[in-house]
């Protein structure tokens, strides 16, 4: 499964961390594991060393069929790259970077760092992963047919088993990723958002209405009844004593739901916040500190007697660092009447920082990165506080009847 998300540009002072284990770094692309896909990983090596492969080949020995599994559960997430990186590159083509992949648990993650601005490029863009899954599925049993030999074909068909257990590994994987990647690019071309096929379904109804919103309702919605199709599919089918597939079918479905009625209201959002910038959302009646200020008088005085979470430290008006919770209840607590918070404040000013001026759409992706408020920051003064709690006020103020 492929999906596109918006992510703050290179540029701005917030700083986006990448989530999960860093892999390295492909056509300029950051690509990266998260933890989830050792769910998938380990389930797709179990089904093929325990269950699949076995039938296949009842003579191979436990130590051949466990390491197919382990290299066909390598391939398979590589396939799941090449898939993404095909929506990558197309998007590099018209003018719209993509900083980072990440692959987790139901596929990959392509983050954008905008949403194309014109139906063409969307399509263009939703299309090229699917299809580049056609190719390879093709390839894959193409190359695998040529190892299994001539007569593979006609023995398949007349007797299934003995077809099996003749084939070499190296086809064994390859005629089960061939038609794996078929079915990827098949069901990543079901017309609802966020699949690539709603994209496509989205671009054609953003040309013919020339309405993004109205075209990103009607792929939304498309999306979401077609989650609630795969969870009561899944359903019946662990009814039935298909458990693990059932369930499987019903995470899938739960997640497609959820994400297609959230790419709607993303979208709304990202309407309501045009031209707002982070300075007309941030809490501009804030406390600050002095470094000279005590651990035990700001606890005592400011931390505990006040709804604020992050304190800016000033020294002649100028921003010198950064205090929250996180860095005092570390202290001793017999040296909080001693030590200063200018001792324990942050200076990383970039990571907790926004510019005034930046886009109200990258800034609320930036807060809902981190656990604290972010400071506004012009020149080396703080103007300003950004929570998601002074986000979410805003657009409850401002949201259109």
């Amino acid at each position: 499964m492929s999906a596109h998300q918006e992510r703050t540009p290179p540029g701005h002072q917030a700083a986006i961390p990448g989530r999960g284990l860093r892999l390295g770094r492909l056509f300029g692309i950051e690509i990266r594991l998260d933890s989830s896909l050792l769910i998938i990983f380990t389930l797709i090596v179990y089904i093929l060393g325990s269950s699949v492969f076995p039938q296949w080949h009842p003579d191979w020995q436990a130590g051949t069929t466990w390491l197919t599994a382990v290299i066909a559960g390598v391939l398979f997430f590589s396939s799941i790259l090449a898939h993404e990186m095909a929506h990558a590159l197309v998007s590099r083509k018209f003018g719209i970077g993509v900083q980072r992949i990440t692959l987790f648990l139901f596929g990959g993650l392509a983050e954008m760092e905008e949403e194309p601005g014109e139906p063409r490029a969307e399509f263009l863009i939703a299309l090229a992963g699917p299809a580049t899954s056609m190719f390879l599925g093709l390839f894959f049993m193409l190359v695998g047919s040529m190892l299994a030999g001539a007569d593979s074909a006609a023995l398949l068909a007349d007797d299934r088993e003995t077809a099996l257990a003749g084939l070499s590994p190296m086809a064994t994987l390859l005629l089960w990723l061939g038609p794996v990647n078929l079915v990827l690019a098949i069901f990543n071309m079901v017309p609802g958002f966020p699949l690539d096929g709603g994209r496509v379904f989205r671009a054609v109804m953003w040309w013919i209405t020339g309405d993004l919103r109205r075209a990103t309702w009607m792929a939304s919605e498309a999306g979401r009844l077609f989650g609630w199709f795969l969870m009561i599919f899944g359903i019946l089918q662990a009814l039935s004593g298909a458990l693990l597939g059932g369930l499987w079918l019903l995470m899938i479905g739960w997640f497609l739901s959820n994400a297609a009625s959230a790419s709607y209201k993303q979208l709304v959002m990202r309407d309501l916040l045009k031209g707002i910038v982070a300075r007309d959302l941030m809490r501009s009646h804030f406390e600050t500190l002095t470094p000279q200020t005590r651990i035990a008088d700001f606890i005592d005085n400011h931390l505990l007697q006040s709804p604020q979470q992050l304190w800016p430290v000033v020294e002649n008006e100028q921003l010198i660092g950064l205090v929250t919770l996180q860095e005092v209840q570390g202290t001793p607590t017999q040296d909080r009447a001693t030590m200063t918070v200018g001792q324990v404040m942050r200076t990383d000013l970039g990571a907790l920082s926004l510019a005034p001026n930046a886009d109200a759409n990258k800034a609320l992706l930036a807060v809902s990165t981190h656990s604290t408020p972010l400071a506004i920051v012009e020149g080396n003064r703080v103007i300003g506080l950004l929570s998601q709690a002074d986000t979410v006020k805003w657009l409850l103020l401002h949201q259109k009847q």
